[in-house]
């Protein structure tokens, strides 16, 4: 039993681990640019790079699926974009 347990967990992680990139990549191939989406298009260009750069848009794509695993693994889900808060009390 201990045996068949311990395999299931080992495949298990590989597996969420896996589904969570999948969904980071499905995010990163949506047309279109996150940060001026929000702030609309009467952003101005400061405003959009300001964004950018506070959501780590502005980094590489590896190193954004780096620290997106990272933050989740430690339970960190981010803070929503509505209304500021962490997501884990919205």
């Amino acid at each position: 039993m201990t045996r068949f347990l311990t395999r299931r967990l080992a495949t298990l992680l590989p597996s969420v681990l896996g589904v969570a990139l999948l969904g980071f990549l499905l995010v990163h191939l949506v047309p279109g640019d996150p940060a001026r989406a929000h702030l609309g298009e009467r952003a101005t260009p400061q405003a959009i790079a300001a964004l950018r750069a506070r959501l780590g848009l502005d980094r590489p794509l590896a190193v954004q699926a780096l620290g997106y695993l990272g933050r989740l693994v430690r339970g960190d889900f981010g803070s929503s974009l509505r209304t500021l808060r962490p997501v884990g009390e919205d």
